[in-house]
C-alpha cells in the first residue's frame, strides 16, 4: 500500500513539474543543424538560421545571418517582424538600409569573407517554391523590399544584418526572433 501511494504521488510531482506544452518552450521545436546553424518548425512556422562567419568573426559592427521562412498561413512577412535580442536583453532591429549603403566597404567585405561559409538553408525546406528576399542590397545589385510573403508552398530566403550599437558583438548567447501575427520564434544564436 505504501508503496503504491509512493508511486503516484511521484508520478504527480513529476506531471505538475513539466512545463505545459507550447508554454514558451521553444527548445523542444528547435533542432541543432550544425555548429552554428539551427532550426525551429512547429505547426505553424519553420525557420532556420545560419551564421558560421559570424559566430567566429564578430569584431566589427556588422552581423550577418542567413535565414529562410515557411509558415502553414499564408504571411506578409515586414522586416520589422526580425530581431537580435542581446545577453543582457536589448533589442536590435535590422540595421536600416541607410546605415548599411553608408558602411558598404565593410559590408562588401563581410559578405566576402562570409561567402566560403555559406549554409545551404533552403535544403530543410519543401522544394516547391523557394524565393529570395533582399531587405539589403549592395550597391548595383537590385532594388530592395520591406516584405516578402511566405505560405505552406513558399519559402523566402535571404540575409538579415544587425549592427552593433558599440560597432562589435561581444560573446555570447543572442537570441534571434522573427514575430508575425499570433505567431512568435526565438532561437539562440552563439558567438563564440
Amino acid at each position: 500500500m505504501f508503496r503504491r501511494f509512493t508511486m503516484v504521488a511521484l508520478t504527480v510531482i513529476v506531471v505538475q513539474a513539466a512545463p505545459a506544452w507550447g508554454q514558451d518552450d521553444s527548445s523542444s521545436f528547435t533542432t541543432e543543424r550544425g555548429r552554428a546553424a539551427i532550426e525551429f518548425k512547429d505547426d505553424a512556422i519553420q525557420l532556420v538560421a545560419a551564421y558560421y562567419y559570424s559566430q567566429e568573426h564578430h569584431d566589427s559592427r556588422w552581423l550577418l545571418i542567413e535565414a529562410a521562412v515557411s509558415t502553414e498561413e499564408r504571411f506578409t512577412v515586414h522586416r520589422d517582424a526580425f530581431r537580435l535580442i542581446t545577453p543582457d536583453g536589448v533589442e536590435i532591429p535590422l540595421a536600416p538600409h541607410t546605415r548599411f549603403r553608408g558602411d558598404v566597404e565593410r559590408v562588401r567585405l563581410l559578405v566576402q569573407n562570409a561567402s566560403t561559409t555559406r549554409h545551404s538553408i533552403g535544403s530543410y525546406f519543401r522544394p516547391w517554391r523557394q524565393e529570395a528576399f533582399h531587405f539589403f542590397r549592395l550597391p548595383g545589385t537590385g532594388t530592395i523590399q520591406d516584405d516578402f510573403v511566405v505560405d505552406s508552398d513558399r519559402t523566402a530566403l535571404g540575409d538579415l544584418f544587425f549592427a552593433s550599437p558599440t560597432d562589435a558583438w561581444a560573446n555570447g548567447t543572442y537570441t534571434l526572433v522573427v514575430e508575425l501575427e499570433g505567431v512568435r520564434v526565438a532561437v539562440p544564436i552563439e558567438l563564440d
